[in-house]
């Protein structure tokens, strides 16, 4: 399967293995991981939001993480340094809640961002996107050789984990 197929309906592809640390209730459970890119798919009022796993403290099985998010009433971006080439998101606190019918996360990262997204249902995966490597990029490298080194939305995916919240 590819990444982005984990933002489709159908997830009977998926492993329904746990992982040990669950980022939809543990605080901090994505410390340290890297926060690459997230997809906002209006239609179907659905978020996805791709992680790099290699030096994320908790999370040690795979090196990508895969959040969905769906009937997301709320999606917030806010960060205060302005780049100008890629820069490397490195979560410092993640903390999710639920507060009846919604889930929250927020992610805050260095340099100075956060992400708060507030969504009915949730899901996220841990898995493998052969080829990466153990450690991520130099984000000093040239632009083709830092995504080279990432997973990427159409990049081969294995799931290995999954965790779910539904209302």
């Amino acid at each position: 399967m590819i990444v982005r197929e984990l933002l489709s309906d159908d997830l009977s592809q998926v492993s329904d293995a746990q992982p040990d640390s669950n980022p939809l209730s543990e605080e901090d459970a994505l410390q340290e991981a890297q926060f690459l890119e997230i997809l906002f798919d209006t239609a179907r009022s659905t978020v996805g939001v791709l992680f790099d796993l290699r030096t994320a403290l908790q999370l040690r099985d795979g090196n990508t993480g895969v959040l969905v998010a769906r009937n997301v009433t709320s999606l917030v971006w806010s960060a205060k340094l302005r780049r100008t080439n890629r820069t490397a998101w490195n979560v410092t606190q993640s903390l999710p809640g639920r507060d009846g019918l919604h889930f929250t996360l927020e992610v805050r990262m260095f340099p100075d961002a956060s992400l708060t997204i507030v969504a009915q249902q949730a899901c996220f995966f841990t898995g493998t996107v052969p080829g990466l490597g153990e450690v991520p990029p130099d984000y000093y490298d040239d632009d083709s050789t830092i995504v080279g080194k990432l997973a990427q939305w159409e990049s081969s995916f294995l799931p290995l984990q999954a965790a779910f919240i539904n209302p």
